[in-house]
């Protein structure tokens, strides 16, 4: 009877008795059904592009035609997902980001001028997926088959304060190149970050962290004399999150934000794999208050996370992560696409410039999209300025695909 007793009172006292043992996306359907292209997958490291045939052109379907689709469950948490996402709050502290910024074959200067208005955060975050390397050639396979460089003049043009540069282009023109973009970007005051060391940012009266990290390099046999913060998050198991979980608590101890930037996912795929939501969820218990994926090339959703609120129950649907640390709300932003490439499909050309309003005590307290896409100049233009079918079509895939509410 007395213990009994003692087991009712535990429940009744235990805010989280009403928490699964296991909850998605930790269990879940696997896709089925799937075209061989949609699961050659170049970030596993399992194939070399023009040496594994089959592969290659399997992957090179993949680009065209890409993979749209994901597991029933990530399916249908990402559909009930946006009803659970904030709309931008302009008073608090704003960053924007955009995603990959990539070689697209001239108007270095002015491609980018069109966008630029919309960065209007109080910092501009992206990632640069290139060198620009003064002394490497610039023209397209000069350096290899998925080789690329840009001239420093592109790095004038570009509408940014802090620049990733640890990715997996990051040694397309070897350790020489990758010292050359850093100097590139400091000489025009753009903090790099990615190479050697993370960063610590003052902006409106806060400290926000930028720790980046990428799931490895194309030169797979090359070595690199500096740290690039590698993460094998591509591979078919789940990676070592040690160091990341442990940069993320150092940091918190002397930031107000921790804002993670990751080079990650598939390339070509609309959503991420559960092990992404997985890990997202270790990285935010770890005091992680916003990712901001990039990497797949293509617009990817977010999720909006409850920390130690136990009445939101995880689940399809919901993101909530017990911590014991106090509550706030966290956000991933899984991949954002391209702010500028070659590449020819619609939804390839077009990517996100994306924001996060975040308060000290409760982390992000609001997130906007608006869509950008490529156009011809070259040049970056807001997708919502083509009236044309295809362009027009790919906008509303996205509402859907995104959510409307939090669209800028």
């Amino acid at each position: 009877m007395r213990s009994s007793l003692a087991m009712l009172i535990l429940v009744a006292c235990d805010p989280y008795s009403s928490w699964p043992d296991t909850a998605f996306p930790h269990i879940y359907a696997p896709e089925s059904g799937l075209p061989d292209y949609a699961r050659v997958r170049w970030e596993t490291e399992t194939w070399t592009a023009g040496v594994d045939l089959e592969e290659t052109a399997l992957y090179l379907q993949k680009a065209q035609y890409h993979h749209a689709s994901g597991s029933p469950d990530t399916m249908a948490h990402f559909e009930a997902m946006p009803d659970t996402i904030r709309a931008l709050r302009p008073d608090d502290l704003v960053l924007s980001f955009v995603g990959d910024t990539m070689w697209i074959g001239g108007a270095w200067q002015t491609a980018w001028a069109g966008t630029a208005p919309l960065l209007h955060g109080d910092l501009r975050v992206g990632n640069l997926e290139t060198p620009t390397s003064p002394d490497h050639p610039t023209e397209l396979g000069a350096l290899g088959l998925y080789a690329f460089n840009a001239p420093p003049e592109m790095l004038d043009g570009l509408p940014l304060d802090v620049v990733q540069v640890n990715n997996n282009h990051s040694l397309d023109a070897g350790d020489e190149g990758l010292e050359a973009t850093v100097a590139a970007l400091e000489a025009r005051d753009m903090l790099p970050v990615g190479m050697d060391e993370h960063a610590v940012v003052e902006v409106g009266g806060h400290r926000v962290a930028f720790l980046s990290y990428t799931w490895g390099l194309n030169e797979r046999e090359r070595q690199s004399s500096h740290e690039l913060f590698i993460v094998p998050f591509g591979h078919e198991r789940p990676p070592d999150l040690t160091s990341v979980l442990r940069d993320i608590r150092t940091a918190r101890r002397d930031a107000d934000f921790v804002v993670l930037l990751l080079h990650w996912g598939y390339e070509y795929e609309y959503l991420p794999v559960p092990e992404q939501l997985v890990m997202a969820r270790e990285m935010i218990h770890a005091g992680a208050d916003l990712l901001v994926g990039h990497g797949p090339h293509v617009a990817q959703p977010a999720e909006w996370c409850h920390v130690d609120r136990p009445e939101e129950i995880p689940g399809v649907g919901t993101c909530s992560v017990r911590a014991d640390t106090g509550e706030r709300t966290a956000a991933v932003l899984y991949s954002l696409g391209n702010y500028g490439t070659f590449q020819p499909t619609i939804p390839v050309q077009t990517g996100l410039i994306a924001h996060a309003s975040l308060r000290r005590g409760s982390g992000v307290t609001g997130l906007g999209w608006t869509p950008v896409t490529m156009a011809d100049g070259p040049k970056v233009v807001p997708l919502a300025s083509l009236d044309d079918p295809e362009h027009v079509a790919e906008h509303e895939r996205l509402e859907t695909h995104l959510g409307m509410d939090w669209q800028e």
